[in-house]
């Protein structure tokens, strides 16, 4: 039987907010869609939704506690849910698991903060190339 605990990165007494941040960071890291459709991320993704599937419900973590005490070398087969591409998407993790009280800076990955960089980023190298076209005119 896997360590759910020990694929989410928390202790076995972790706080369900301590689960719920520690399930972001990684889905959000190694999710298929970041990560060109690679099978070792899927693999691992799947591995960190079938952990948090089951340590996010506390019905199903007592039980998985409780089994593994008892039965260390036996395990129940876990299936994705039938919604399984909606609601683990990658768009659906930034923005159901973001965290509440934080906007900006280096948490706010929206498309909306993505383009704005790229307009920047656009706009001074325009501004270096018109100042370079000026500077070569002038010698």
């Amino acid at each position: 039987m896997p360590n759910y605990y020990e694929i989410l990165g928390v202790s076995p007494n972790a706080s369900q907010a301590e689960i719920r941040q520690s399930f972001r960071n990684l889905a959000l890291q190694h999710h298929p869609d970041k990560n060109k459709n690679s099978e070792e991320s899927k693999q691992k993704f799947m591995k960190i939704i079938e952990a948090y599937e089951v340590l996010s419900d506390e019905q199903a973590r007592r039980n998985y506690d409780n089994n593994t005490l008892q039965n260390r070398g036996t395990r129940t087969r876990w299936t994705p849910s039938a919604d399984f591409g909606t609601v683990y998407s990658y768009e659906e993790i930034k923005r159901r698991y973001r965290p509440r009280n934080v906007g900006g800076g280096m948490w706010d990955i929206s498309d909306k903060a993505s383009s704005g960089i790229w307009k920047a980023t656009i706009l001074l190298f325009a501004c270096l190339a018109a100042l370079l076209i000026y500077i070569m005119l002038l010698s």
